[in-house]
């Protein structure tokens, strides 16, 4: 099939959760015999137009140049579309975009929703309450006329796109690269640069320090343990670099995305300590796709989360990895204990884990179940 996949808000190659993921579906396409023609935002640095890893990559922008006017980008996402003649349109779903799923509508192509976020509004919702105060709900409107100009959508929780496209919906889930994230990746030499003392066990949380990612847990557990000398924890991303002052450990801040690999394999432990009270949207169900627990798995550790639905289906409870009680630092960090004192269950839940995310959560097989949808609403 020849795709044309529009990402316009997305910058890749990035660090962002979205633009690895664009990065990942583009190329993992592409690697399965498509054609694959990504549009991607604009970056200064980049050339408009490069093909690389068997993907012809689109550069863009729009006038304004913030992505609430993303959707001002139709006439030129439909010139590509004319130029590169699709079979297919896939659009990475945003509020203010649309415009992917708008030239295949004007060109007679088939379109494919890929929802990450939810396109219904959360009880509470601002923009719920400030689209009502506009009497015809104009947001609301526009989001629904792009789900019924689709053939299909696919989304992780399906309770995020409206009750009428639901029967349209696949459920796919993200993945991890288990090429790149693997337990091979592991070195002395890596633990050494990162501090990480002789015979102690790493403890690392990765991401984008949003409040509801529980990074506040996690540092609250790391003082409750601040006296122990088996343990030593890692933070990746946030602004701050250097060693830490109130527990054992250190902060990495942001680290090109490259590097990863070898910082998550570096580690004994991955922690994703998610405080979902803290995301009001996440009261739709967690529809968020946890990239950090893939990589953790693919890198053959064992995962200590939170017991919220999908996550117990993707780490199984004393399997892949062990739960905690949401936001109380001091059940984490009895957890984490337990996993520094028993080797032996580290490396027998780090070596399932790293089997189950081949097998079932690995950026081949999410797009092995785009390509079926993409297949179906192609023909």
């Amino acid at each position: 099939m020849r795709i044309l996949y529009v990402a316009s808000d997305q910058r890749v190659p990035g660090r962002t959760g979205g633009s690895v993921h664009v990065l990942e579906v583009a190329r993992g396409l592409a690697a399965r015999g498509h054609e694959v023609h990504a549009v991607v935002h604009r970056a200064p640095e980049l050339p408009a137009l490069e093909s690389s890893d068997g993907v012809v990559w689109h550069r863009i922008g729009w006038w304004p140049p913030q992505r609430l006017f993303r959707f001002r980008a139709l006439a030129t996402v439909t010139r590509i579309a004319t130029a590169a003649r699709p079979d297919v349109v896939m659009e990475r779903y945003y509020n203010f975009g649309g415009e992917g799923v708008r030239a295949a509508s004007r060109l007679g192509l088939p379109a494919l929703l890929e929802v990450n976020s939810p396109v219904v509004d959360h009880p509470g919702s601002l923009k719920g309450l400030l689209d009502g105060l506009l009497l015809l709900r104009p947001l609301r409107r526009y989001r629904e006329a792009l789900c019924r100009k689709t053939a299909a959508l696919v989304s992780p929780l399906p309770q995020i796109v409206p009750e009428f496209a639901r029967d349209k919906t696949t459920t796919v889930t993200w993945g991890a690269n288990v090429t790149a994230f693997t337990p091979e990746r592991r070195s002395d030499a890596t633990r050494h640069a990162l501090g990480v003392p002789d015979g102690a066990t790493a403890v690392l949380f990765s991401g984008s320090f949003r409040p509801w990612h529980g990074v506040h847990v996690f540092e609250a557990a790391a003082r409750h343990l601040r006296a122990r000398e088996d343990l030593y924890f890692l933070l990746v991303g946030g602004p701050e670099d250097g060693p830490a002052t109130r527990f054992r450990g250190r902060r990495l801040g942001m680290l090109p995305y490259e590097r990863m690999p070898e910082v998550v394999a570096a580690a004994d432990v991955g922690v994703a300590p998610y405080d979902t009270k803290r995301l009001s949207q996440l009261r739709l169900g967690f529809y968020w796709s946890p990239l950090k627990i893939f990589e953790y798995m693919a890198s053959g550790l064992p995962t200590v989360t939170v017991p919220v639905p999908p996550l117990t289906d993707i780490v199984r409870a004393e399997a892949e990895g062990l739960f905690f009680r949401e936001g109380d630092a001091v059940d984490l960090a009895a957890r984490l204990v337990r996993l520094a004192q028993d080797g032996a269950l580290r490396r027998r839940l780090g070596s399932a884990a790293r089997a189950r995310v081949v097998e079932r959560y690995s950026w081949a097989r999410h797009c092995e179940q785009l390509e079926a949808v993409l297949q179906r609403i192609a023909a």
